[in-house]
């Protein structure tokens, strides 16, 4: 993904906060205290490139720049150093941002006695703002509020306590700041006295310090147009989401702010039912979005759902504009992963890194000329200077130009990058053409306040809305997958009736426009990511039968399921799957790698010491690697499995290393079978991408390229011409803070990127023999494929010992192998009589 400029990228991690579930980033902080390591150019390198990353979203690089900050000053001063804990602190809001809260709290808990004991009234409040910056990440608003206005509180002690000292005027725009927190929590929680009373302050102090930025006013005034939404006010709430726009059209033209602010708008009237205007302004903002991909990375689904209402509801539905915006919302791990991937991939090409810096230098040069054109627009009449406007004006075409010519050319010099890099949404006639008979491909846009399921078949296109919310869903996914955590030995209770319920609320509504289908693929988005289709279930139990697995009437008995991460990615498989000639060796398998670690806790333990040893810069620690358990019977299940291929090529033990694999011709297996451990991001703190474990080798390696952790970066670096690539792993869809079918999505659309058409990886840790037994049933039926799969899946399902979906649904095929094996899948179809 093509960065943006600091400035962009910084004012719009700030405007984004009333759209996302969570307010948004702090300030950067003060500096710290000068300490030994502060004084230290690698220790200001690494704060100010964590404030960087955190500007831009990027909150694991944010992670990882305060963990070198806070190990340099610990060695330096101690760990219990000033400047330790005000980097604690900004740490723990990087890892909250992250989802991971309960280790922000531990990281909190470490950063406030420090910071209490100070003298610094600054970092208290600062300290504060986080906390409840952290407490709106988890919706835990009366928290969120309480610590806002502790830290206001601090900012009027601060402000006092230097003015007393000073006749000179003193800032105010970190209690703005604390104001703005505040304001949005207590309209949040219903309080629009305090929201209003709040907001309006903040407004004043923005409006009249003149040292404040200048898109702190617009955001502001946007807050208030929410507040007065809320309360009615809706000709007032008009007004100020209008000026807000206005205000960044003038500071950023036809880029993310003003496109961000345009959607602002198109929801404000979708809520007041005025769909004309609404569609209008959504149109504005889309088509500023079109030609930036990083801005579309931060669009939530809460901002695309009543645009869809608005075009279905206002009678002007446009099946193709519906398609094209529903696929904008909801940046997910598996757009990250990729994200990461195209940026690694131009740092190692000289020429590529060197173009795309000079096209972000233009659009420096272009966004800072725009700063200085607004600010002598605020000027008084009298103090403009013409001469000065009319420069900065070309100075601001001749950027904008210089930038667009510098993209063209990344584009056309380096499509594989551009491809990469670029999220542009699919379609609808390209999806159409790609679909077969008896093929549909439904996505998801779910929000906290609704979503729509939308269904694309070779001549139709429906859009129906959902009576579900993102955190219904969540909920209710959570209590399937409860049965898929053994206790004691014992596999609780699968909730057949809970199942059917999450069916009715997903896919019912679309029965009818089924009818016909064999192969449903679902791009299911952030939020159902996690959930296999394949165990939905299309009836009620029968009384007495609620826990009768193998009767249950599971959607795998209509029709084959499989997924994709996003249309696009579905359009580009199976367009390049005509293109493609077939490998020439059928198997290569690794598995049973060299681990010699405990099960259980130690094991538990294990993972977290490789997790917290942050491997970006160079290898892992071999020991760390050698410390996970061990896979014994993977051995077993790769033979088994290669037996099928005629043996194939298969590396065991000490032979499954990473440098072995690498040695391999892999552009000329067919299927490639991965039984090992998964490393998510969840659990390598201070990584962001998901990742394979292999053998370790026997001493410290030199490089990344052999140290036995697969990174998503390095698979997309792989050559491969793969039909299918089997991660028969633990933990290759569930983090240790939850279910991460995202990372599951990021770690396939590498193999995408090295070639592979389709990936089958494990929702969660499933016993041996039912792996074996279902990969030598979907082998036995074929390659490999939604088909294949499903009927494997139905022969498990009809043996009493494996009717329990844990043993058979968590394997989701991801991606499109149709193309090379619709044969097996014919073939399938007719062993078994046709569908069940």
């Amino acid at each position: 993904m093509v960065k943006r400029s600091t400035l962009l990228a910084a004012l719009t991690a700030t405007l984004l906060a009333t759209a996302a579930p969570a307010l948004g980033d702090a300030p950067a902080a003060a500096p710290a205290a000068q300490s030994a390591a502060s004084r230290e150019p690698a220790y200001n390198r690494f704060i100010e490139a964590g404030r960087l990353a955190g500007a831009t979203k990027n909150y694991a690089e944010a992670e990882w720049n305060y963990r070198q900050a806070i190990a340099l000053e610990t060695k330096a001063s101690g760990e219990n150093s000033f400047a330790v804990g005000e980097t604690l602190a900004e740490l723990a809001l990087q890892v909250s941002n992250q989802g991971r809260f309960q280790e922000a709290a531990d990281l909190f808990q470490r950063a406030t006695p420090i910071i209490e004991a100070s003298s610094s009234d600054a970092a208290r409040a600062r300290l504060a703002s986080y906390r409840a910056l952290d407490a709106a990440n988890q919706r835990n608003y009366a928290d969120a509020l309480k610590y806002a206005r502790e830290a206001s509180t601090a900012r009027r002690s601060e402000i006092a306590a230097a003015q007393s000292a000073s006749d000179a005027p003193v800032s105010q725009g970190e209690l703005a700041h604390s104001l703005r927190i505040e304001a949005s929590m207590a309209l949040r929680l219903g309080d629009l006295a305090s929201a209003r009373a709040a907001g309006e302050e903040a407004l004043f102090i923005v409006s009249q310090d003149s040292g404040l930025p200048l898109w702190w006013r617009p955001e502001v005034v946007s807050l208030m147009g929410e507040i007065n939404e809320a309360d009615g006010r809706v000709i007032n709430a008009e007004r100020d989401y209008r000026d807000a726009r206005d205000l960044d059209q003038k500071l950023f033209g036809d880029t993310a702010p003003t496109a961000m602010a345009d959607l602002r708008l198109g929801h404000f009237y979708s809520g007041q039912q005025v769909y004309g205007p609404a569609v209008e302004s959504y149109r504005a903002g889309f088509a500023i979005l079109a030609k930036d991909s990083s801005a579309r990375a931060e669009v939530v689904p809460d901002q695309i759902v009543p645009y869809i209402t608005a075009m279905a509801d206002g009678g002007s539905a446009n099946d193709a504009e519906i398609f094209r915006a529903s696929q904008l919302s909801g940046a997910s791990v598996a757009d990250q992963t990729i994200a990461r991937v195209a940026a690694r991939k131009a740092a190692t090409t000289p020429a590529l890194a060197e173009l795309v810096q000079q096209a972000q230098d233009a659009e420096q040069a272009r966004d800072n000329a725009r700063v200085d054109l607004a600010a002598e627009f605020a000027k008084a009449d009298d103090e403009r200077d013409n001469a000065r406007e009319e420069k900065l004006q070309n100075d601001v075409t001749l950027a904008s130009a210089r930038a667009d010519q510098l993209f063209g050319q990344v584009a056309q010099q380096y499509p594989q990058y551009a491809s990469l890099a670029s999220s542009a949404p699919a379609e609808l006639k390209d999806v159409q053409a790609q679909l077969r008979p008896g093929e549909a491909l439904v996505s998801f846009v779910t929000g906290i306040h609704g979503g729509y399921a939308l269904l694309v078949t070779q001549q139709g296109f429906t859009a129906q809305p959902l009576d579900i919310t993102s955190t219904q869903a969540a909920v209710d996914i959570a209590y399937l997958r409860n049965a898929f955590e053994p206790k004691l030995g014992k596999l609780p209770d699968f909730s057949i009736a809970s199942s059917y319920a999450l069916y009715k609320a997903l896919l019912a509504p679309l029965e009818a426009k089924l009818a016909g289908v064999d192969h449903l693929i679902v791009a299911p988005g952030a939020g159902l990511d996690n959930l296999p289709f394949a165990l939905l279930v299309t009836e009620a139990p029968a009384r007495g039968s609620e826990h009768a697995y193998g009767k249950a009437a599971w959607l795998v008995r209509r029709m084959a399921v499989s997924q994709v991460p996003s249309p696009r990615a579905f359009v580009a498989l199976r367009a390049e799957a005509a293109h493609r000639a077939a490998a020439a060796k059928p198997f290569l398998g690794l598995g049973d790698p060299s681990f010699s670690g405990a099960k259980g806790p130690a094991g538990a333990k294990a993972l977290a010491a490789l997790a917290d040893a942050c491997r970006v810069d160079g290898p892992a620690d071999p020991s760390l690697l050698r410390a996970l358990s061990p896979l014994p019977d993977t051995a077993r299940e790769l033979e088994t499995v290669g037996a099928h291929f005629g043996g194939g090529t298969i590396l065991l033990g000490a032979d499954a290393t990473e440098a072995n694999l690498r040695a391999q011709p892999l552009d000329q297996y067919a299927t490639l079978y991965f039984a090992t451990h998964g490393l998510l991001p969840g659990e390598l703190h201070c990584a962001s991408e998901p990742s394979l474990a292999l053998s370790p080798p026997a001493s410290m390696p030199s490089s990344t390229d052999a140290d036995g952790i697969l990174s998503a970066s390095e698979i997309a670096g792989l050559k491969l011409n793969a039909d299918l690539v089997v991660l028969s792993a633990c933990n290759t869809a569930v983090s240790s803070s939850g279910p991460g079918g995202g990372s599951l999505e990021g770690l396939a659309n590498s193999f995408f990127a090295a070639g592979a058409r389709a990936v089958l990886a494990t929702e969660w840790e499933v016993p041996s023999t039912s792996t074996t037994r279902l990969m030598t049933a979907m082998f036995a039926h074929g390659r490999g494929n939604a088909e294949t799969l499903r009927q494997a899946q139905l022969e498990l399902i009809s043996q009493p010992a494996t009717a329990h979906p844990f043993h058979w649904a968590a394997f989701t095929l991801i991606g499109d192998n149709e193309g090379a094996a619709s044969s097996a899948r014919a073939d399938a179809a007719n062993d078994k009589g046709g569908r069940s």
